[in-house]
């Protein structure tokens, strides 16, 4: 098989990533980190939703992703970077990786996303199977979209659809936390 470089995650080391039951993030994190439906179904409540594409590319995983998706080091997957947003406001960095394994049959589609949501795919029947959740913080400058100058924090999933693997990372920018507090008090 074609070698490919490794895709740059962001701009600190690597996430460290830890499984979602041994994190205490502050409330109202915890809710959607730990929130198990769909995130784009979750945004759409807050407002207005779209989807900017940022980067989609043929490249290796970085070698954490490559362990969590069970699959050789440095083989090809597509990579998605997309920033999603309420009301024209970026409020989710997400960035998903799926293997070109899995990009077969049915699940082509998840390869042609475009500024539709990847999110609402993967939720329509037959449902993608969410297998495990990690979260981690994110220093000040460590995305390559701008999230203020405090950490933030994020989610990755491992989902399967149609038994095939792929993973998905949300981090949550600040612009999100003030739509979310006028959610809850409407």
């Amino acid at each position: 098989m074609r070698q490919f470089a490794p895709h740059p995650w962001f701009a600190c080391d690597q996430p460290r990533w830890q499984p979602l039951a041994r994190v205490r993030a502050p409330a109202p994190m915890a809710d959607w980190l730990a929130d198990t439906g769909s995130l784009t179904h979750r945004l759409r409540q807050l407002g207005q939703f779209s989807v900017l594409p940022l980067r989609q590319r043929i490249a290796a995983p970085a070698p954490q992703e490559a362990r969590l998706l069970q699959q050789p080091p440095r083989h090809a997957a597509l990579i998605r970077e997309v920033c999603l947003h309420v009301d024209g406001v970026p409020v989710v960095y997400a960035r998903s990786v799926l293997p070109l394994t899995s990009l077969t049959g049915a699940n082509r589609v998840l390869g042609h996303m475009a500024r539709r949501s990847l999110g609402a795919e993967l939720f329509r029947r037959p449902r993608a199977r969410r297998c495990a959740v990690w979260a981690a913080t994110f220093p000040p400058g460590a995305l390559p979209v701008a999230a203020g100058d405090t950490p933030v924090w994020g989610r990755q999933s491992l989902f399967r659809k149609r038994g095939k693997p792929l993973l998905v990372a949300e981090v949550f920018l600040p612009a999100l936390w003030p739509l979310s507090d006028h959610a809850a008090r409407s």
